[in-house]
């Protein structure tokens, strides 16, 4: 066993200590990811006049259309995880490589299905998320330059997983953080034009992100060919293996579809919420809202990550019970850290929202958002415990290859429960004294069923005799 790959088995050591060791570098690199799109949002915010208000508009629905990309996106990193982790387990290091190559063919593929559509179609989608009026043109021209770089994204997290699923922790939190902070030089210098840059408002926020993910992508590519990498990505042979595309996609679709779900419920959310009418005002309110929500779960999604992957290998190894215990472990972690996110957004909740969104002081048109957002906030934090258990068992899940079961159990809590119950309140709002809390603590208790949904379906195992080659 080389050097790269006996630093990279995680069934070596003990295992709390290797957990620990694996996770936290994953948890720092999974906040700087999560920052991304909050960058744009700030920098662009700050931006002088009614340029401020409808750049803000623009970012946050031409994100919207650009989510689905992500998401399938990110089913086929899970997918890599699984499969590579599992062969990096059972010693099959060619099979782990060449899988490694396949998920970056099937992501060039996609990166020219998804990203040429919403380039040429870019106005029409805009409009359909929303975008109008001041919002339209810089809504556009956001969504065309990431459409054009959609491959910068796809192949920096692609890297990460690839480093994830064979032990590698340290490269991934250097190159989410290193492109985070590029990123923020970038979207200072472009959004605003100083250091003798060129003012580009809300299309320097789309070049920047493009420009340090694009940096950030090939330093990685460039680290997971090198020999000292656990799993390499060997060129020699670059032409698809349809089998192994195939197999990607099998566990990566259900995987994409349950970020889908979760989508469509933030979605029927976000056209309930305008039953209470706050209108613009409740709806900037979520878009900040929602967004310190997905910061705390992507740095709570780096215990996941570190039990996909220990899941993965374990398995492949043929230490079961190391693997189940992995998978608690880092719920227990992960609850732990997001409670502790929690109580920082409850009691420092105004700072917060003012930072993020807007201040209220010198923009009068963010004190409404404002106030909401914070009510909003002092209650979604008390689910933030559920969601680090199904996040991180969802993680763990699909390490084990089974992505359907998350989907299912989504599907379930999201679709059956939480957007049915939502709607209930927002329907009869004011007719039996419902408000806005009780829609926010609805959130909360279909979160805390699916996290007992979550941890009952681990506790039973039917994950372990999952079949990966």
């Amino acid at each position: 066993m080389t050097d790269g790959r006996a630093a990279g088995d995680l069934n070596r050591g003990p295992l709390c200590w290797r957990l620990v060791t694996f996770g936290i570098p994953l948890v720092l690199g999974m906040f700087f990811h999560g920052l991304f799109n909050l960058v744009d949002l700030i920098i662009v915010a700050r931006l002088p006049g009614p340029a401020g208000p409808a750049g803000l508009a623009a970012v946050n629905q031409a994100s919207l259309v650009n989510l689905i990309p992500m998401l399938i996106s990110n089913g086929v990193n899970n997918a890599s995880i699984a499969v590579i982790s599992r062969n990096f387990g059972m010693r099959n290091y060619r099979r782990a490589n060449a899988n490694a190559l396949q998920g970056f063919l099937l992501l060039i593929f996609l990166a020219l299905a998804l990203g040429w559509p919403s380039y040429v179609y870019a106005e029409e989608l805009n409009r359909l998320v929303g975008s109008h009026g001041d919002q339209l043109a810089p809504a556009v021209e956001y969504l065309q330059i990431n459409s054009a770089g959609l491959l910068t994204m796809f192949f920096l997290m692609q890297v990460t997983a690839v480093l994830r699923a064979g032990g590698n922790a340290r490269w991934p939190m250097i190159l989410l953080v290193g492109a985070n902070l590029l990123n923020v030089f970038l979207d200072i210098a472009l959004i605003h034009g100083v250091w003798g840059f060129p003012r580009m408002e809300v299309a320097g926020a789309a070049w920047g992100t493009l420009i340090a993910r694009g940096l950030f992508a090939l330093l990685g590519l460039y680290i997971i060919t090198r020999r000292a990498s656990p799993v390499r990505l060997i060129l020699s042979r670059p032409w698809p293996r349809f089998r192994m595309i195939a197999q990607l996609a099998r566990i990566g679709i259900p995987s994409s579809l349950q970020f889908v779900v979760r989508t469509v419920a933030y979605g029927a959310i976000l056209g309930f919420v305008n039953r209470f009418g706050e209108g613009q005002a409740i709806q900037a309110a979520l878009a900040v809202g929602f967004r310190l929500d997905m910061l705390a779960l992507f740095t709570g999604a780096g215990w996941g990550a570190a039990a996909a992957a220990m899941v993965g290998q374990g398995l492949g190894a043929g230490k079961i019970a190391r693997a189940r215990a992995a998978g608690w472990i880092a719920v227990v972690l992960d609850v732990i850290l997001m409670a502790g996110i929690g109580a920082v957004f409850y009691v420092y909740a105004r700072p917060i929202v003012i930072f993020f969104g807007g201040d209220p002081a010198s923009r009068p048109e963010y004190a409404e958002p404002v106030e909401l957002c914070v009510e909003y906030l002092k209650i979604a934090v008390f689910g933030y415990p559920f969601v680090a258990v199904t996040i991180t068992l969802a993680q763990a899940l699909n390490g084990a290859g089974s992505t359907k079961t998350p989907l299912f159990l989504d599907a379930v809590v999201f679709l059956l429960l939480q957007v049915p119950f939502a709607w209930a309140v927002t329907r009869f709002a004011g007719v039996h004294g419902y408000d806005r809390t009780s829609l926010w603590w609805i959130l909360v208790l279909t979160g805390g069923l699916g996290a007992a949904m979550y941890m009952a379906v681990w506790r039973h195992g039917h994950w372990k005799h999952k079949k990966i080659r």
